[in-house]
This record gives structure tokens, sequence and C-alpha cells, in this order.
């Protein structure tokens, strides 16, 4: 059970207090941060392997999908009034307005992909449970120390969990996006 001091408590924001708090010069350009459950937290930096990763999943997904889905590389993802996300890659659900009248959300994602160098432990825990939360399909959490995929799918949005895992070192992996069948090799996601 957790416990409540009820002597120092926290003040939580929402998305669009932090969204006035980044319009109205807060941040400093360059600093990376995100909102979970109203708590502002600090993003990791991106190191040369991360970086790759996120290139090589950008290069094998954008042009497979080119008109059938959007793909965004460390853009916003709302995940409820208190969490707004930037995950490494995500899979977005193509809209006329291409998300210029509002940020994603949940509904919008059919894939969202996290690089994990030193962030493994919050991808796999806080993160997974928002993501299958917001009911998104499909999570992938690309574990670069490991050089393992794990593919996550079935989310349970009352449980904050996902009802199948599937972790490769290597092989192909096949999956539909808006109807487009993309092959993966799982080796390829991580930098030689």
């Amino acid at each position: 059970m957790e416990a409540f001091d009820i002597h120092h408590p926290i003040h939580r924001i929402s998305v669009e207090q932090f969204h006035r708090m980044s319009a109205s010069g807060v941040f400093a350009d360059g600093d990376r941060v995100e909102l979970i459950d109203g708590e502002m937290r600090d993003m990791s930096p991106i190191g040369p392997p991360h970086g790759s990763s996120v290139d090589t999943l950008n290069m094998l997904l954008a042009p497979r999908l080119v008109g059938a889905a959007i793909v965004r590389v460390q853009g916003p993802l709302v995940l409820d009034a208190a969490t707004e996300v930037y995950p490494d890659l995500m899979v977005l659900r193509s809209r006329d307005d291409r998300y210029a009248e509002s940020n994603p959300t949940g509904e919008d994602a059919r894939l969202v992909i996290e690089v994990a160098d030193t962030s493994l432990a919050v991808d796999r825990g806080i993160k997974l449970a928002k993501y299958a939360g917001a009911g998104i399909r499909r999570y992938w959490v690309v574990d670069l120390p490991q050089r393992t995929l794990h593919d996550y799918r079935d989310p349970n949005a009352f449980g904050r969990r996902y009802r199948q895992l599937h972790s490769l070192r290597e092989g192909r992996l096949a999956l539909t996006i808006e109807a487009v069948e993309i092959r993966v090799e799982v080796a390829d996601l991580f930098p030689r």
C-alpha cells in the first residue's frame, strides 16, 4: 500500500499547464522534459547508439507507410489530462490536418516505440502501464544493452498491462499497420 505524505503534498500539473509553461519560456532550448501523471520528468540524453536505432526505425517504417499512416520521431503523445510523453518513434493514423490542430492521443497511435539505453526501467515500468492504459495496441521497447526487441501486444487498459509479450534477439517480425504489411529483421534494429 502506498503511503501518503500529508505534510508535504505533491502539486501536480495538467497537460494544459505544461504547454503554458513551455510557451512562456520556462524550459531552456534543448531541455527534454515529459509530463507523467502530472509530474515533470527529465528524459535521458540521446547518445549515438540510441540515435542510430531511432534513425534505423524511421528509415524502415516511414517509406513503407507513406500515404497510409504518419511516422513521427520524438513528438508529443497525450495519454490523459496529466500525461504527455515523447516516444522515440510512433506510427499514427492519418488525419487530414496531420495533427496541426491537436497533439495525437492514444487512440491515434498504431505503434509506439521507445529505444532504451539507460531508460529501460521507465520504458518497461511506468510508460508501459501508461501506454497499455491508453489502449495503445502495439508497444515496442528496443533494449540496446541486451540487443532485444520487446514486442508488447493486446493491451488491458483496466489492468494497465499487456496480455502478450514477445522478446526477440533475432529473426523476422511481421506486423500490419493500416493494411500495410511490414517485415522487420530484428537484428537490423541495433547498431552494429
